[in-house]
């Protein structure tokens, strides 16, 4: 008995920390490595070939109306799919929607990341996903 208790209990608190990580108003983010714990390499820039770099600079270009349009098309099949496949949907399958949308998994997985950072980008991209709907 004092097992399926000590099992419930592991349960619940478990449920609680998943909705409190869904539910976070701002998105999760891994810690800031400190200043000391960063290796400097006096070889190249500090800008050049940096990761960071390189997502702030993706995240920041501007993705047109044809783009967004693709990827509200690709979104709302994609969405019809893993509904219609439930378990059984497959990686490939919706990578192969997304590209016969005329977009790569990466232009895709770019716009769904700027929704969640920018909520004027994400209703511009809502009122398109509704337009196609």
């Amino acid at each position: 008995m004092k097992t399926y208790i000590l099992i419930f209990f592991i349960l619940f608190a478990s449920i609680i920390v998943i909705l409190k990580l869904i539910t976070s108003p701002e998105p999760v983010r891994p810690p800031e490595i400190p200043l000391y714990m960063k290796g400097y390499d006096t070889e190249r820039s500090t800008y050049q070939n940096s990761d960071e770099a390189h997502y702030k600079q993706s995240m920041n270009e501007e993705i047109d109306d044809q783009k967004i349009l693709a990827f509200a098309k690709a979104f709302v099949h994609v969405q019809s799919y893993m509904n219609k496949a439930g378990n059984k949907a497959s990686y490939k399958e919706t990578r192969k929607i997304v590209q016969n949308h005329g977009l790569s998994v990466e232009v895709y997985t770019k716009i769904a990341s700027r929704m969640n950072e920018n909520p004027d980008f994400q209703n511009r991209v809502q009122e398109m996903i509704n337009d196609v709907n």
